[in-house]
């Protein structure tokens, strides 16, 4: 019996894109790697390039049990959908179509299409994410993975890529849409929603996170330029109508539940009989009564209020 399988790239940036695809049988998949590529160079320099930086690539086992022929046929589904690398078509180092060398086949759209149902069906959808639960249970391999995209987003060249990237697609107005409808989606299921907030809490949650949260806070308000557009988008977030009303109406609804009233009265009375609390308002009231425009301004009022009481 026979089997098709994938090398995969394990660098952070790179998404686990396939680089190689091939059939075989027995240790067939893991041969390039314990040994020496000779007959294709550019596949060869890659495994290389990879135990220089100490990593390992992914191979997947795609598919298996299959009869000769029919693995040969995968073998090209695959190098197919992928496409070479030496013919500008993809990002596989395969040197053929596969199927033992056939080279240069004409492909019809009937041919393609079939190809692309067979990679969507269920049956193939679950398989890649099995192999990926498979991977990432493995303890090990995830904290090899993480360890290496956070030196990985560290990077000068890293960073300069993704920026690029950022600029010429993530940017975009369609880009921007198109997320909005993916992410809006995906909150109305409920089962997602339950779990994306179940991990956020077991994430942030931790002390680790806490400590990177506060350290990124101190440093990004460290910065000026950030601080006073933050500042300035604050104070006018909260001075248009529409949030001065949302304030209002949040305040009015929390303060009708008879229980948060009797705390926050209780807690309210508590701080103003604080010392330093009382000596502070003291010393702001001689503060305001030492100018004397607003001393002139509060006698005025005083007096008119006086002024109003009627006498017997």
């Amino acid at each position: 019996m026979f089997y098709v399988y994938v090398y995969k790239d394990p660098r952070p940036t790179k998404n686990q894109q396939a680089v190689y695809v091939g059939k075989g049988s027995g240790d067939r998949a893991y041969i390039h790697w314990t040994q020496r590529v000779k007959h294709n160079k550019g596949f060869g320099a890659f495994l290389a390039l990879l135990r220089r930086e100490k990593l390992e690539p992914i191979i997947e086992i795609v598919k298996d049990q299959l009869e000769e022929p029919e693995a040969f046929y995968e073998e090209m589904k695959l190098i197919e959908i992928y496409g070479r690398r030496d013919l500008g078509k993809g990002t596989l180092f395969n040197l053929t179509d596969g199927g033992e060398g056939f080279v240069n086949v004409i492909r019809t759209e009937e041919w393609r299409e079939n190809i692309r149902k067979a990679l969507s069906t269920e049956e193939q959808i679950t398989r890649n994410m099995i192999a990926s639960k498979e991977r990432w249970a493995n303890k090990e391999y995830k904290e090899k993975t993480i360890a290496a995209i956070r030196k990985a987003l560290k990077d000068p060249e890293v960073i300069a890529r993704r920026e690029a990237g950022k600029a010429a697609f993530i940017h975009t107005e369609a880009f921007r849409q198109t997320m909005s409808k993916a992410t809006s989606k995906m909150w109305q299921n409920p089962s997602y929603v339950e779990k994306v907030t179940q991990a956020q809490k077991e994430v942030q949650g931790t002390d680790e996170a806490r400590s990177r949260k506060s350290e990124a806070s101190v440093a990004t308000w460290a910065d000026s330029t950030v601080r006073d557009k933050r500042t300035d988008g604050i104070k006018r977030s909260r001075t248009t109508a529409v949030s001065r009303q949302k304030t209002s109406e949040q305040s009015k609804a929390q303060w009708a539940d008879p229980e948060y009233a009797a705390k926050q009265t209780a807690n309210n009375k508590e701080i103003a009989n604080r010392d330093e609390v009382k000596a502070a308002k003291k010393a702001a009231a001689k503060a305001l009564w030492a100018d004397p425009e607003w001393r002139a301004k509060m006698l005025a009022a005083r007096k008119k209020r006086i002024d109003t009481i009627p006498t017997n």
